[in-house]
């Protein structure tokens, strides 16, 4: 019993238990998906930066290269406090030899304000030069120095000194030292460093390009020195930067042959009269930082590398105008000796619209420079369509040797046969003007010989050549005239009528005529109020008329005349007092107003007198005699002037 109940018990355990083993297996296998979730969770953001990284990217912009160029450069440093110096070039000279003052600043140029007009001592006169600016290599950054020269030519012996004067450099005003020159009658053995000018031509057309030479002579000890930011100073002319170029060269000056610095470029006068020309640049010294020692013993003093302004004597051109007579079609502004070169294609046998390049060289065959040479304009043509032609610049090394700047240039016309009839390319006409001649010279380019065969010719080929069809002549464009030789009636002088001294005075034209037209409103409306006021004004200006007739009838002895002027006189003072018409009244309405003005009884009468005389001179058959009252004059008078009085008191 004991082991059949021990037996069912553990088989009864063992039934109770496989719930138990089935519910532990179910739980183990949830447990185990939501790891497997979370996992998946996990991996999420990593699959996704796999496959962000797996597309392709766009490369970086590539950074601009003059951006990448400025960055690198050095800063340029102006927090130093400036110190100006001022001294001559050089201190001693001789009467009439030049000399330079010079003034120099450690700030950049835009930031200074010279003075207009330096007080210069007695016996020296000044006049501006050359100015410029130049960056000095420091520790790290850049310097700037600002020079201003002025010329200098003392014409006796002594000591001049230069006194101290203000200047603003950055709003803030600065102190220039005094400088002091000895003016001695023996010249100095060494002169100011100075560069020379030379010029192929002085005498020139407007537009005639000119070559100039900038000559830095350099020492019997093969020393050259260089010339930084050379330019060409004046006005009136331009300056071709793209022809420049530096050499060094062997001169002949009066002591011998030097090494020289040289450079060269042109400069094209725009406009005709005398133009001053100079040059300028910065000349550096051969100085080093520290001392150069030869066995221990110090041979050059260190120090920055020094720059001076130098600059040349000016020069004078004379520019004339081109003439406007003979001028030769195609003329583009070319001025100087050329030849033209064949004109070449690509091939001779084409068909109708294919392109076709025309090539034509122009070589300057003269002693000046080519500068700015523009092509002829593309022609009209019926059988051809010309495009406007295209400058092609030499390669370099064409022209070589001492004639390296004489010109030589390549136009190409793109040209398209619209028809097989083209027989050859059209002529484009060309000239231009030489100036040893004088006069314009033919450089038309000729016509070259092709074979056109006929071709698929499209329907905008067609639109082409319709529009290529001349139908009516062209205008000719309009072409400004000449200068004037004399001043006009309407452009007397250059100024601005802004600048002259009525031009204020017009200014406040419009403002009196405003005033003008107020007061005469003002004016009018008054009248408009007050009729009588103009009424006696107008009485009083008759009145004086009638008085200057009555006294010339008296002077003619003329009594009938005398009469009726001093009866009209009386009517027209009278008048405006009723009002009425002057010839509306009679002898008692005058009578009735001389009374009441104070009249005595005489003057009554003397009113009765005057109307009976003049009536019965007007209207009796027999007439009456009105001589008797010239005598009456003075009393007449005494009348109307109390007539007139009383006008005025009203």
């Amino acid at each position: 019993m004991l082991g059949g109940c021990r037996h069912a018990g553990a088989r009864a355990g063992l039934g109770a238990q496989q719930p138990n083993r089935r519910h532990g297996s179910r739980s183990t296998l949830r447990y185990g998906s939501l790891g497997l979730r979370h996992f998946a969770w996990l991996l999420l953001p990593l699959l996704v930066a796999l496959a962000a990284s797996a597309q392709p990217t766009n490369p970086p912009h590539p950074q601009d290269p003059l951006m990448s160029l400025m960055i690198s450069q050095p800063k340029i440093d102006i927090s130093a406090p400036v110190a100006p110096t001022a001294a001559f070039d050089p201190p001693t000279t001789a009467p009439g030899q030049p000399t330079i003052y010079r003034v120099t600043f450690n700030a950049l140029e835009e930031t200074i304000d010279m003075p207009d007009k330096l007080a210069a001592p007695a016996g020296l006169a000044l006049s501006k030069g050359a100015h410029g600016e130049v960056l000095r290599v420091g520790q790290g950054s850049f310097l700037p120095l600002t020079a201003f020269n002025y010329r200098v030519r003392p014409a006796a012996a002594g000591t001049f000194t230069m006194p101290e004067f203000t200047a603003t450099v950055d709003g803030k005003p600065v102190r220039v030292p005094s400088a002091r020159l000895e003016v001695v009658p023996a010249a100095p053995a060494q002169p100011a460093q100075r560069i020379l000018l030379e010029l192929a031509a002085t005498n020139v057309f407007a537009g005639q390009a000119v070559r100039a030479k900038v000559v830095l002579p350099g020492s019997f000890g093969g020393a050259v020195q260089g010339l930084a930011q050379v330019q060409l100073t004046g006005q009136g002319f331009l300056v071709d930067l793209g022809a420049a170029h530096q050499r060094i060269e062997m001169l002949p000056f009066e002591s011998g042959r030097l090494p020289s610095y040289v450079y060269e470029t042109t400069l094209t006068p725009l406009m005709a009269g005398k133009l001053s020309v100079f040059a300028q640049g910065f000349v550096a010294g051969n100085r080093f930082t520290g001392t150069i020692t030869i066995s221990g013993t110090a041979i050059i003093p260190g120090g920055m590398p020094q720059y001076t302004l130098v600059e040349t004597e000016p020069v004078e051109l004379h520019v004339r105008p081109l003439p406007t007579e003979g001028e030769l079609p195609g003329f583009t502004g070319g001025i100087g000796n050329f030849t033209l070169g064949p004109p070449s294609l690509r091939t001779n046998v084409l068909r109708a619209g294919d392109v076709l390049t025309l090539s034509v060289t122009v070589t300057n065959r003269g002693d000046g420079p080519l500068a700015r040479l523009v092509a002829p304009p593309a022609p009209h043509a019926p059988d051809w369509q010309v495009f406007p032609p295209e400058e092609v610049a030499p390669p370099q090394g064409v022209v070589a040797g001492p004639e390296r700047m004489a010109g030589v240039t390549t136009f190409n016309y793109t040209l398209i046969p619209l028809t097989e009839q083209a027989r050859a390319t059209p002529a484009i006409p060309f000239s231009y003007f030489d100036p040893e001649r004088e006069c314009y010279a033919d450089l038309t380019i000729p016509a070259v010989p092709v074979t056109v065969k006929p071709g698929v010719v499209p329907g905008d080929l067609q639109a082409l050549v319709q529009a290529a069809t001349p139908s009516a002549p062209a205008e000719k464009e309009p072409v400004l005239r000449g200068l004037a030789a004399s001043p006009g009636r309407t452009a007397a002088t250059l100024v601005p009528s802004q600048q002259q001294a009525w031009f204020p005075l017009a200014q406040l034209a419009p403002a009196a005529l405003f005033a003008g037209l107020w007061a005469w409103d003002r004016r009018r409306r008054f009248y408009e109020q007050h009729p009588e006021v103009l009424l006696r004004r107008r009485a009083r200006r008759a009145l004086r008329r009638q008085r200057r007739v009555l006294r010339q009838a008296a002077r003619a002895k003329d009594a009938p005349g005398f009469a009726a002027a001093a009866v009209s006189a009386m009517q027209v003072a009278c008048a405006p007092h009723y009002p009425a018409q002057p010839r509306a009244l009679v002898g008692k309405d005058v009578l009735a107003l001389v009374q009441d003005s104070g009249g005595n009884g005489r003057a009554g009468e003397v009113v009765r007198r005057l109307f009976g005389v003049n009536d019965a001179t007007r209207f009796a058959v027999n007439g009456g005699d009105a001589t008797e009252l010239l005598a009456l004059e003075p009393e007449i008078e005494g009348v109307l002037q109390r007539l007139e009085e009383r006008l005025v008191g009203q």
